[in-house]
């Protein structure tokens, strides 16, 4: 029991290190609300088809290192909205989707937002529930990608 406890404080004490506050490092740090995005909930053969729905996002958080580099974090729920192209409409999952990728495919809601301007991700992963609940993560280089 006693070796359980050092071990659970030990890695407190290692994770609290790891996660020093952003501004501490001069980091630059935004946070927007109420937004609205369009992402995959499935990824069939046939992809788009009924495979995307709206959600309205609570929150973008946006932490820009010195380096340029910066880190997007949401927190969405999928809406009864529906898409555009009605064949592409998709459902919530049955199970927990993943879905995750590199550069190039991954927009930049905190950016559309904010100046309406599309700026592309280095890598993306995101979770959405079968309850509708969306949280996804985005990474963006110093540079901004060309994709042309």
């Amino acid at each position: 029991m006693t070796k359980r406890i050092v071990v659970a404080a030990l890695a407190l004490m290692l994770g609290l290190v790891a996660a020093a506050p952003a501004a501490a490092g001069r980091a630059t740090v935004d946070r927007i609300t109420n937004i609205e995005t369009v992402l995959a909930v499935a990824m069939p053969d046939d992809f788009p088809v009924a495979s995307l729905m709206r959600a309205e996002c609570a929150w973008v958080h946006r932490v820009e290192l010195p380096n340029g580099s910066a880190r997007e974090t949401m927190v969405c729920e999928l809406s009864d909205e529906p898409v555009m192209i009605p064949e592409f409409q998709g459902s919530p999952p049955a199970r927990a989707f993943r879905n995750s990728g590199g550069p190039c495919v991954w927009f930049s809601d905190y950016w559309f937002a904010k100046e309406g301007s599309d700026v592309l991700a280095s890598s993306f992963r995101y979770v959405v529930t079968p309850s509708g609940h969306v949280t996804a993560h985005s990474w963006y280089p110093a540079e901004p990608l060309d994709c042309s």
